[in-house]
């Protein structure tokens, strides 16, 4: 994402905070949900590597380091495989919604909306922190038993809680400054996505039957992956990195809602009684030619 387009998309995204709007609550809830199972399966034993103290765990049971590092890869691939078959149902929601490398780019996103307050500045860098080290934490509980942090040896403490900065580094640079760029070339996700068609009966719809568009082009401008909400349908042909070229921008899009936030706000400034963009499930059409619509005005 160039620097101009992302100074628009935190634009919007700061003038849309003038309204209270249903995503930002489902958001915390879903990233609840993905690092409350990130962490809870390592936790309760289900299945969890220990390189500390030995105290390896299979199915809520001690085992031996090589079964357990089994059920490890077992169970990572089975959240992968899970992620993937969601995308049947639901195209790349899990993009949007539930990965928390993309809430790391939204806390990004958040540092750099304008005028904010010194007091705001610090405290979205501190939730931005609190989020990583959190999300750090889970990816560790998989390799040691937490407690190495406050029981381990003199040398486990020297070695652990560097890593923890490390981590937590690591998710700082990558909000700031790397960021959605991540989603749109290197993700391995990503690339599979652009591959397999995700279900065309869900996702970012374009309905302009009641003529409602204002042609404010905000969804254009507030999209992270730099996608036309308004044109799903059609193959994206400048995509660079893991993405398979001419893919439609319906594979592309991670279907996070922030176009649909935007055009609600927009329109709604406008005084019009519905948004022609939404996210769900619909029948028919996809995308209403834009050009049709605009003539029936004329």
């Amino acid at each position: 994402m160039s620097r101009d387009t992302s100074k628009r998309r935190v634009k919007l995204l700061k003038a849309e905070e003038k309204v209270s709007h249903r995503y930002p609550k489902l958001r915390v809830l879903s990233q609840a949900f993905s690092l409350g199972t990130l962490v809870l399966v390592p936790l309760s034993g289900l299945a969890r590597v220990d390189f500390w103290g030995d105290e390896h765990r299979l199915f809520f049971e001690p085992t031996s380091l090589k079964q357990a590092l089994g059920g490890v890869i077992i169970g990572i691939a089975a959240m992968y495989v899970l992620t993937f078959l969601s995308n049947v149902v639901a195209g790349r929601l899990f993009c949007g919604w539930g990965c928390p490398v993309g809430q790391i780019c939204r806390y990004g996103d958040a540092v750099e909306r304008p005028k904010l307050t010194r007091w705001q500045w610090r405290w979205t860098h501190l939730q931005g922190g609190a989020y990583s080290g959190l999300f750090v934490l889970s990816v560790l509980a998989w390799w040691v038993d937490l407690r190495v942090f406050y029981l381990g040896s003199p040398v486990a403490l020297l070695v652990m809680w560097p890593l923890l900065a490390f981590g937590v580094a690591g998710a700082f640079v990558h909000g700031r400054w790397w960021r959605w760029d991540f989603c749109k070339t290197v993700c391995p996700i990503g690339m599979y996505y652009s591959i397999m068609s995700p279900a065309s009966y869900f996702g970012i719809h374009f309905r302009n039957q009641e003529e409602t568009c204002i042609e404010c082009n905000a969804c254009d401008n507030i999209c992270p992956v730099s996608l036309p909400p308004r044109e799903l349908n059609l193959p994206i042909t400048n995509r660079t990195g893991l993405s398979i070229m001419d893919a439609p921008g319906h594979n592309h899009c991670l279907e996070c809602g922030d176009c649909i936030r935007v055009c609600e706000f927009m329109v709604g400034q406008a005084g019009k009684p519905s948004a022609p963009l939404r996210l769900g499930y619909f029948t028919g059409p996809q995308h209403q030619d834009r050009d049709t619509a605009l003539d029936s005005k004329e």
